[in-house]
């Protein structure tokens, strides 16, 4: 498999509670990372810090898939006759969110002391985790090209056709095309990461990501609404309290309506297939999974 050595994490200073003027300084160690264990855009990334010295994250050459004329105001004045070029090669110059030394963190926990600056999640982040969370963090039309003043990276191409959203991106995708979802984090995560309403395209370090094409048909998919009532009646509430259990449940799911019935003693209406998802994923109550005979569980 082929590997590149990386310096991934900076320099990191450990102070000491009691001795302000005690100071320890952690110098990062370089890191062998398989490229093959990375996707397409993170490997891309991973290639133009190897093109560095030592294999460190300075200036690397980033692309835009855009059109002059698209991107650059007033392009006549600046661009004359070249609206429909490729806009100019962008340089990002020395990456600031390394990891600290883990060394450096290990020492700080067990000497009740602090890392300056990054908590401890990232300092046990390792190198594939840093490199994917780094190369989801720019706009999908950006991709690599090379380190300043290098060829272009074998994997650019791939990477710059390596177009998933994570998460945050995909809420905002979903927040810009102005559907239901995106105006809510907590139901998107529900919904996009512990049910089967959205599912992931992939996940990569345990991160889900989808292609926007999948969001896409998200948005367009058809819908059912179901009132309050219905909604109660499927859930297995019953009695004069079922609408208001009901309502209670939407609630705790953070579900909005998604419109409401005509005339004045019109019921709110719910996304069908956000309320199967919802209810197929509950945890339930008692010994999850125990099967049960005449209202007690079997035992084993």
């Amino acid at each position: 498999m082929p590997t590149v050595t990386l310096s991934l994490r900076r320099q990191t200073s450990v102070r000491f509670p009691g001795n302000p003027d005690q100071r320890y300084v952690y110098n990062p160690d370089p890191e062998d990372v398989e490229l093959d264990d990375l996707t397409p855009r993170a490997r891309a990334l991973a290639e133009a810090f190897a093109q560095h010295p030592q294999g460190r994250p300075l200036d690397v050459v980033m692309e835009q898939d855009a059109r002059i004329r698209d991107v650059v105001p007033n392009w006549e004045t600046f661009y004359p006759g070249r609206g429909d070029e490729r806009p100019p090669r962008k340089v990002l110059r020395n990456w600031s969110l390394l990891r600290p030394a883990e060394r450096a963190h290990d020492v700080a926990e067990s000497s009740a002391g602090t890392v300056s600056e990054l908590g401890a999640t990232k300092a046990r982040w390792t190198a594939v985790q840093w490199l994917e969370c780094e190369a989801r963090t720019w706009p999908l039309d950006w991709y690599v090209v090379s380190a300043v003043g290098h060829d272009p990276v074998p994997s650019w191409e791939a990477g710059a056709a390596d177009r998933y959203l994570t998460p945050g991106t995909a809420l905002a995708y979903l927040r810009r095309a102005e559907h239901r979802l995106g105006g809510n984090g907590g139901l998107f995560q529900k919904l996009a990461c512990t049910t089967d309403y959205l599912p992931a395209d992939r996940v990569v370090c345990d991160v889900h990501q989808w292609r926007p094409e999948t969001l896409d048909a998200l948005i367009a998919r058809p819908v059912t609404l179901w009132t309050v009532s219905e909604t109660a009646a499927f859930l297995g509430y019953t009695g004069p309290s079922a609408t208001g259990t009901t309502r209670k449940q939407l609630h705790r799911w953070q579900l909005t309506p998604a419109g409401r019935e005509p005339g004045r003693c019109g019921e709110s209406l719910y996304d069908a297939d956000q309320i199967k998802a919802l209810h197929a994923a509950r945890r339930g109550s008692g010994r999850h999974g125990a099967a049960r005979e005449g209202g007690r569980f079997v035992k084993k």
